[in-house]
């Protein structure tokens, strides 16, 4: 079935109109409303919001609502819940005075003066200053206001209800377009089509802009016991998804290298891996030098790139041939999955340094640097 209008902008008709029930939510109507006429509700939501423009984020019109069902749109708004948005009444009783932070030295000063100028009730100076009793009695006991009291982080609800389907929505893009996310409408039409979810288009665009796979440079702590070594108490990771992303976009440079700007070269597929790191604020391959010297028992002093190449089969071979060179590269794509397999625990990165100082304690060269001057001979 294909919408239309009729009379210029007035909506079609159309053919399945089931009832709305009483209590319903709009969102609830027009998704039967979708299914029953065999479109999706993002179109159809879309639809009824009318120009300009058509359902991005914006709410359905009452009156296309009506026409679109041939019913009377007083009906409508009876009982959907959520059709009209109803201006909200006015409290019965004046707002109650609020002291801020920055005003209660002065006010306390104010409370304390007043008292030493004359006997006071502290009722009489609540009112008096408009605040509560309370808060003369700490004007009285001390002329320093107590420091406020530290409010937990509020989380919207839209992380636990459909921040699991976001995740799974951008995953999945992520992987089939080179690592690209999509456009916040692309996720919030999927949510609607898909997994029945009312929420809001700009509920959907707060999560998406302070999603890790959006900012890749967001870390998370991972909070335990300390050793006592710098190296070993690093535990500072990626968020999980953000590995995700770099993976899935390794693997479509590994596939389509020119459609990435590079040759397949093991040269320029180092080239476009710096830079990613660098985009990280050089984040993402923190550790894999060290990790990849734990892997070959050597060479604390070479780059990762020169690592990767004796880790390749066959080892160092200098120049490359053709050969050497797709081993260098397959070796560099496998080796990296695993090093983000690696990151990817919660204690990963603290692991990983703490397996690197392990084969440095063995190193003869190490223990004599860190020999004490006296025990020298």
């Amino acid at each position: 079935m294909t919408a239309g209008t009729d009379d210029g902008d007035r909506p079609r008709l159309l053919p399945a109109r089931p009832r709305p029930r009483s209590g319903e939510t709009t969102d609830s109507y027009i998704r039967r409303l979708a299914r029953a006429n065999h479109l999706k509700p993002s179109y159809l939501r879309g639809y009824l919001v009318g120009p300009p423009d058509y359902g991005c984020g914006k709410r359905p019109r009452a009156d296309r609502l009506a026409a679109a069902t041939g019913r009377q749109q007083d009906a409508l708004e009876r009982a959907l819940i959520d059709l009209v948005r109803r201006k909200r009444e006015e409290p019965a009783r004046p707002k109650r005075h609020v002291t801020t932070s920055a005003d209660k030295p002065a006010l306390f000063a104010a409370i304390r003066e007043d008292v030493a100028a004359g006997e006071l009730s502290v009722q009489r100076l609540a009112k008096l200053h408009h605040v509560s009793q309370h808060i003369v009695r700490q004007a009285l006991a001390s002329p320093t206001p107590p420091p406020r009291k530290q409010r937990p982080a509020i989380e919207g609800p839209a992380k636990g209800r459909v921040g699991p389907a976001i995740d799974a929505i951008l995953d999945e893009h992520a992987a089939t377009h080179a690592g690209q996310l999509p456009p916040v409408r692309l996720v919030w039409e999927r949510l609607l089509d898909e997994h029945d979810a009312t929420v809001a288009y700009a509920t959907v665009h707060r999560y998406m802009s302070s999603h890790p796979l959006k900012n890749p440079d967001t870390l998370t702590s991972h909070p335990g016991r300390t050793s006592g070594n710098s190296l070993a108490e690093s535990r500072q990771t990626f968020q999980p998804g953000v590995f995700k992303h770099h993976r899935a976009l390794l693997t479509a440079v590994r596939r389509e290298p020119a459609r990435h700007g590079i040759d397949g070269t093991f040269a320029t597929a180092t080239a476009f891996i710096l830079g990613l790191d660098a985009g990280t604020s050089w984040h993402m391959l923190t550790g894999f030098q060290e990790w990849l010297v734990v892997r070959l028992g050597r060479g604390h002093d070479m780059t990762w790139a020169a690592l990767v190449r004796h880790l390749a089969p066959g080892g160092w071979i200098h120049p490359l041939t053709p050969r050497a060179e797709t081993d260098a590269v397959i070796t560099l794509y496998r080796l990296l999955s695993e090093f983000f397999h690696a990151r990817e625990r919660p204690d990963g990165l603290a692991r990983i340094f703490r397996d690197y100082q392990a084969w440095l304690t063995t190193q003869a060269w190490y223990q004599f640097e860190t020999t004490e001057p006296n025990q020298i001979n």
